[in-house]
């Protein structure tokens, strides 16, 4: 792949990153898949939210009754007080388990990934290596081969973003990440370590006057989004806000990818769906009777976890 290819490509992708981080219910740096598409509730966020990650086509292809077995011993497995019954609270602490499954899942793939030599250690030229074809961030910064001055800038800063991420990830200073380090390399959003530069990150793209805040102006899409987004932007914007000051500080702005408010509104969203008898809580059966529902996207990518319980509880 050519420079200006891979560029392009870049430039892309930080565009998608802003502006998924407009949506409500985002997850910017997990593996886990986007709760919402075009307006419409993804049945893939369900599928992770409950059973973790990767290959639902295996579980598909197994009889009705083990499937159901299965899903039911998984229920059970959360039951925290043996009633046969999901209350809300279980519902969360087993919805936020699965979505720490996919997340660790999805960094050990990337780390694997970029692990070229196989030796169990990350360098960073390993990492420049496999993103951008370069063999050491001297050779890219010495390069030519970009097509125009922009293009490189917006290359270095990429990569500067990720060597202040590497260095902080580093926590024992040996200039390698073995792969407990390199989950906070990944997933920078579920280690405090991490916070601070993340938080810093954030608001990079957020805080045009560099006030040290997000005004709702700073934190609008262009003028082109209709209506509907607009207001949901804002919508948005006020649920960030927690503190009522009509701005949002470095924290609020973080929080945009936090696993817990994420998986407190899939549990809202699991309750409408599967909550037949509407007393606020999900049965056994309830959980099971939804199977379809929850496996209903061609576009699956879930399931792994549920090879992990036994047929028998």
């Amino acid at each position: 792949m050519t420079i200006p290819v891979v560029l392009q490509l870049l430039s892309a992708m930080m565009a998608v990153s802003h502006l998924l981080c407009l949506l409500p219910l985002c997850l910017c740096v997990s593996g886990t898949a986007d709760p919402v598409i075009d307006g419409v509730h993804n049945p893939v966020f369900d599928q992770q939210a409950l059973l973790g990650s990767h290959n639902v086509e295996e579980f598909t292809e197994l009889p009705q009754d083990v499937r159901h077995t299965r899903l039911t011993n998984l229920a059970k497995s959360h039951d925290h007080n043996n009633n046969d019954i999901i209350e809300p609270d279980e519902l969360l602490v087993w919805v936020v388990q699965s979505f720490i499954f996919v997340d660790n899942d999805e960094a050990i793939a990337k780390f694997h990934d970029h692990d070229e030599n196989k030796d169990g250690n990350l360098t960073f030229s390993e990492i420049i290596h496999v993103q951008f074809g370069f063999n050491s961030l001297e050779e890219l910064k010495d390069s030519a081969d970009f097509g125009s001055d922009e293009e490189k800038n917006e290359a270095l800063e990429l990569v500067d973003d990720d060597v202040r991420r590497f260095e902080t990830a580093d926590l024992n200073k040996d200039q390698i990440l073995d792969e407990d380090e390199s989950r906070a390399f990944f997933l920078p959003h579920n280690y405090p370590h991490m916070y601070p530069l993340e938080m810093e990150k954030a608001m990079k793209g957020f805080d045009k006057d560099g006030d040290g805040f997000v005004s709702r102006e700073e934190f609008r899409s262009g003028d082109e989004v209709d209506d509907q987004t607009r207001a949901e932007e804002m919508a948005h914007f006020h649920d960030l806000d927690l503190d009522l000051d009509d701005r949002l500080s470095a924290e609020e702005v973080f929080a945009m990818g936090d696993n817990d408010k994420l998986a407190k509104d899939e549990v809202t969203h699991l309750l409408e769906v599967c909550d037949m008898d509407k007393d606020g809580k999900l049965s056994i059966e309830e959980i099971v009777m939804q199977e379809e529902e929850l496996m209903s996207s061609p576009a699956t990518d879930y399931g792994r976890i549920i090879h992990f319980v036994k047929d028998e509880f």
